[in-house]
């Protein structure tokens, strides 16, 4: 990557009061969803109701799909233990339907990553849930965000994090960049060799109050007890929860092609983002016609395709498309596998000509095959 791509200048960079500030407004606050299981129609109509009017403080909550939710709220009424069932884990719950429309759901417990909560009363001997809630009181749903909050605080914290890293972008350097709020060491962003390393379980609001101070290649170092992490999963959370439109313009009218798998985790990837993937996979694709051929609503849509774009999978320069992006419809797509490991990525592209894009030069990794839509 070359220096001449950057802005130079101050030692310490302080929180950004303009730049992007009139498009990404200081109090941008992460969009969170609760998923439902067990409850009947009146009871979910009541929660929502209830959340919908609860104040926002460290993030924005509303009720959504069970599968992407955040946070889980569970009936207790329908909680059985499905231990009796053929091959079932003692520590399996099975949670019986609340609605027509709905399956009985079996949550594996140890597997489970989110915070869930049991509603009130709890007469299930079988289960001591350590969040409950009351679903007819607001200050017990407020109590319970809160505590889910806690629960999702280096989420939070890696929000802030991206944000900050959009926002910052145009003047950022190859450096190693210290984030540090009061005294307290944060993160350690080492552009040198592309490493980010963030205290784990940190106040998120201290992230945004935080300083970034430039120091030496030497100041590199990344605390042993610190989370690892890198600038396409940062950009990736921002972009997945915020409200904000950060798509660059251009991929609201030029035709954008499929570079590359999402350089995150697979299990990030939601439904919506692998049929954009399929469909790029087939053939590249305006906006609109993504959004036809797909029945996508706008917002939603580019949300999804703000987060495959820091994510280094899409492209509107046709040069730089991998090949299965240039290919016709109805033929096999060839999509690198999202993994952990990978080749040293190029970043801070978002706010670079597309055409000298640094980000562009990366090759994809061997692929996998899946079946184009």
């Amino acid at each position: 990557m070359e220096s001449s791509t950057f802005s130079s200048q101050l030692k310490v960079i302080k929180p950004p009061d303009s730049a992007l500030g009139s498009r990404l407004h200081v109090a941008d606050l992460p969009a969170l969803q609760i998923g439902m299981v067990g409850f009947s129609q009146l009871q979910r109509v009541q929660i929502e109701g209830i959340v919908k009017l609860l104040p926002n403080k460290t993030a924005a909550w509303c009720v959504g799909r069970f599968s992407d939710a955040h946070a889980w709220l569970v009936c207790s009424d329908k909680v059985r233990m499905a231990s009796a069932a053929a091959n079932a884990s003692p520590e399996n719950l099975l949670v019986l339907p609340g609605l027509p429309s709905e399956k009985a759901t079996v949550l594996n417990l140890p597997e489970i990553t989110r915070p869930l909560a049991f509603s009130l009363p709890s007469n299930n001997p079988d289960i001591e849930p350590r969040l409950t809630f009351d679903a007819a009181s607001p200050n017990s749903l407020s109590a319970l965000l809160e505590q889910f909050e806690r629960c999702l605080w280096r989420r939070l914290a890696q929000f802030v994090l991206g944000k900050q890293l959009i926002e910052r972008e145009p003047e950022l350097q190859p450096k190693v960049y210290h984030v540090q709020h009061r005294g307290t060491l944060l993160a350690v962003m080492d552009f040198v060799s592309f490493r980010i390393g963030m205290l784990p379980d940190a106040n998120p609001k201290h992230f945004e109050r935080a300083i970034w101070e430039k120091r030496p290649v030497q100041a590199a170092d990344i605390p042993h007890h610190f989370v690892l992490t890198d600038v396409a999963r940062l950009r990736w959370v921002y972009a997945q929860h915020s409200e904000r439109n950060v798509l660059p313009s251009r991929y609201r009218h030029e035709v954008i092609y499929f570079r590359r798998s999402p350089q995150v985790e697979l299990s990030w990837v939601t439904d919506s983002q692998l049929r954009i993937l399929s469909q790029l996979c087939s053939r590249p694709s305006t906006f609109q016609q993504l959004v036809e051929r797909l029945g996508m609503r706008h917002e939603n849509l580019t949300r999804d395709l703000s987060c495959l774009y820091f994510a280094t999978s899409l492209t509107t320069t046709q040069s730089k498309a991998a090949n299965v992006s240039r290919r016709g419809p109805n033929t096999t797509m060839s999509v690198p596998p999202a993994v952990g490991t990978r080749r040293t990525p190029h970043i801070f592209d978002s706010s670079l000509p597309h055409s000298s894009s640094p980000a562009d030069s990366h090759e994809s990794t061997a692929p996998v095959q899946l079946a184009a839509q």
